[in-house]
């Protein structure tokens, strides 16, 4: 017996002195990096609640019980119009008066133009950051920007989306029309102006009209996507998302775009695009 478990403490000793020694690498790396930290030269940064060595103030906010604006709506009473949130590895500046965020965003444009990293998902929807919403502050941006404009937002393209407009009008009327005398006046509002809303963005974006179907395929695609890019935890605190994991989840959006692909309908613009009169 006693054999048997000097055998056993043997052959765990050099698993234990494995782990002691990347323990005590870890516990060295992370004290030299605050050591370093708190001699660097500190950020002129808004006051705000002092936070916990690495994960900042994030489980303050997730303990508070509150919903974030309401928190946030705590802080700005006790210190200002602007603070300061370390959330993770990111530091997030919050700004609640009208003045500084007229100051900040109009005024000073140019220096909060740009966007923090994105987490993987969001790189893959945005086309690795090749979107007008996502596309870093520079030469890239300006010129998607400057063909959204004026392809999509001029006055004379408003003008010429005008039947687009009215045909997702008409339909709205009918569905509310038709929901209603099924359900004794009782329609969903917001279903509908929904509905009607994605007809206009689908026929500004493929330039063709689509069945109620497909649209409602496409609306539960998107609505899932979306899902799928909602902030998480480990946005902030990548350690805690293993890669495993991260690569399981990250194949989520790929399989919801595999169920329904609108690649029949880009092939088709190439067809539409040359018809006379056709505002696309």
């Amino acid at each position: 017996m006693s054999s048997a478990l000097s055998f056993s403490s043997a052959s765990l000793n050099p698993y234990y002195h494995l782990f002691f020694t990347i323990l005590a690498l870890f516990i060295s790396g992370l004290i030299f990096l605050l050591s370093r930290k708190s001699k660097s030269k500190p950020l002129n940064l808004p006051p705000g609640p002092p936070g916990w060595p690495i994960v900042g103030n994030l489980f303050q906010v997730a303990q508070s019980g509150k919903p974030f604006f309401e928190y946030v709506d705590d802080l700005h009473t006790k210190y200002g119009s602007i603070i300061t949130l370390k959330m993770g590895t990111r530091t997030w500046i919050i700004i609640s008066d009208g003045k500084l965020a007229h100051e900040a965003l109009i005024e000073r444009g140019a220096c909060f133009a740009s966007r923090p990293k994105e987490n993987p998902t969001r790189t893959i929807f945005s086309c690795n950051k090749f979107s007008v919403n996502a596309a870093v502050y520079g030469s890239v941006w300006r010129s998607l920007r400057r063909n959204m404009v004026q392809n999509m937002l001029s006055s004379s393209r408003i003008k010429e989306f005008r039947g687009v407009r009215d045909s997702a009008m008409d339909t709205l009327i009918d569905r509310l029309r038709t929901e209603a005398e099924a359900n004794s006046g009782a329609v969903w509002v917001i279903a509908n102006v929904r509905f009607a809303v994605f007809c206009i963005l689908l026929s500004m974006c493929f330039g063709i009209e689509m069945d109620d179907e497909t649209i409602v395929k496409m609306d539960q695609v998107m609505k899932s996507v979306l899902i799928v890019l909602n902030p998480r935890i480990d946005d902030l605190l990548p350690i805690l998302s293993p890669k495993e994991r991260a690569g399981k989840f990250h194949g989520f959006p790929h399989r919801k775009a595999k169920e329904f692909c609108p690649k029949p309908w880009i092939r088709q613009i190439g067809d539409v695009i040359f018809i006379p009169g056709y505002p696309f």
